[in-house]
């Protein structure tokens, strides 16, 4: 089980509407890491589609970036008024993303959408914060918590912090 990952990830993603703002300022605080491009195929099963539900609470997805694949799962965590609290994420490399698309289609899963951006990432502190560009979406900022800082909701207002 060495190439299967199992985390909980606390974040929080908004639209960017100031994206020549937010990049300088970033520049200024944070370290550029990368630029890379995603292709992130969400599938669900024929009898359940995850997304017609207010509140997402689950999906399942293969994402392909840089040379790899993973087959992931995320169980999203809501607060009582449907905000986000956390999210486990289990994944597993795949070798071939392809072929790990058949298998899901044969088990009865069906591909609903597959989403393609191009994702700049930076390192502040104790946080990951990436600007992506979805395409057909438009822009978006995402900041992410590397660790735990104190409870799941005072990291995600700690996230909210940094995104001011």
């Amino acid at each position: 089980m060495e190439n299967m990952i199992t985390n909980e990830e606390v974040e929080i993603k908004v639209s960017l509407k100031n994206p020549e703002e937010v990049e300088k300022k970033l520049t200024e605080i944070a370290t550029f890491v990368k630029l890379k491009k995603q292709k992130d195929e969400y599938f669900v099963p024929a009898h359940n589609n995850f997304f017609a539900k207010t509140y997402v609470t689950e999906y399942l997805r293969i994402r392909s970036e840089e040379g790899k694949s993973c087959l992931e799962y995320h169980f999203c965590h809501r607060n009582n008024d449907g905000s986000s609290l956390k999210t486990d994420e289990h994944e597993l490399e795949v070798n071939d993303p392809q072929m790990a698309s058949v298998i899901l289609k044969k088990l009865g899963m069906v591909n609903k959408v597959t989403i393609i951006k191009e994702r700049k990432q930076f390192d502040y502190n104790d946080f990951e914060i990436v600007i992506d560009l979805v395409e057909g979406l438009g822009l978006y900022i995402e900041v992410e918590a590397k660790k735990l800082l104190g409870s799941h909701k005072e990291t995600k207002d700690q996230c909210y912090q940094v995104l001011r």
